[in-house]
């Protein structure tokens, strides 16, 4: 009896081109699978994830501060600058201050959308309340004490021309703390010499020179010696040839 005859022949193994040609063509299938709720800006699922997770991270990050970096010691001038740049006027809120001795809600409501919260304002105009006294306090002691000081200013209201007067007070409303001291320096050594001279008799064998300031910057120039800051009689030197100026 004859064997039956297999006619089956295996297929021939596929050539690496076609398994690749085969693989590539799976994968640009995948990608023509597009969900219908993915965003056109998105290639896929996974990218859409990955930017949504960089947003939260984003969100999550403290927000950076606008306010206004104000010093408490800084110069009402350039603070004045800074609210005129918002569109504030400084001076406003001054005379306010000036006559109430705080400023209303309308003013920190101004001021703090012009980036300057309550916390910064009060903080600046405790600083300068502080430098204000300070300056005050040293300024009487100049004069040998509170009183001394208003009996002074008393006798200058009443002895000196209107324009040595205006000239005194402008520089006491200044800022510049060397430049009052140094007004009140001058008019003290007057107020001596003038209202009170049997006070002063024993400093005139004391060698001073004589003379004037005849501007500003020789005035400057003594206070610039370094005497001024070590030696006493100098000082006194200095405040009674301011005396005889008219600088103030």
């Amino acid at each position: 009896m004859a064997e039956s005859i297999n006619t089956f022949q295996p297929e021939a193994p596929e050539s690496e081109e076609h398994q690749q040609a085969m693989l590539d063509r799976e994968r640009v299938g995948e990608v023509d699978e597009r969900p219908d709720w993915l965003p056109e800006k998105f290639k896929s699922p996974e990218e859409m994830a990955k930017a949504y997770a960089s947003l939260e991270s984003k969100l999550g990050q403290p927000k950076e501060t606008t306010e206004e970096e104000v010093s408490p010691t800084e110069n009402p001038s350039e603070v004045a600058e800074l609210l005129d740049e918002r569109g504030l006027d400084f001076s406003v809120f001054q005379q306010e201050y000036a006559e109430t001795g705080t400023l209303s809600e309308e003013a920190y409501q101004a001021l703090e959308e012009a980036g300057f919260s309550q916390t910064l304002v009060d903080s600046w105009i405790a600083g300068q309340d502080a430098l204000a006294e300070s300056t005050k306090q040293s300024v009487y002691a100049l004069a040998g004490g509170e009183q001394q000081y208003a009996s002074m200013v008393n006798w200058a209201s009443q002895n000196l021309p209107e324009h040595e007067i205006d000239a005194f007070n402008a520089t006491m409303n200044t800022q510049d703390r060397n430049m009052i001291q140094l007004a009140v320096q001058g008019m003290f050594a007057r107020y001596r010499s003038e209202a009170e001279p049997n006070l002063i008799q024993g400093n005139n064998s004391s060698g001073t020179s004589g003379g004037k300031f005849e501007s500003t910057a020789q005035m400057t120039a003594a206070m610039s010696d370094p005497r001024y800051a070590n030696d006493p009689a100098y000082r006194q030197e200095v405040a009674n040839k301011l005396a005889r100026s008219s600088l103030f």
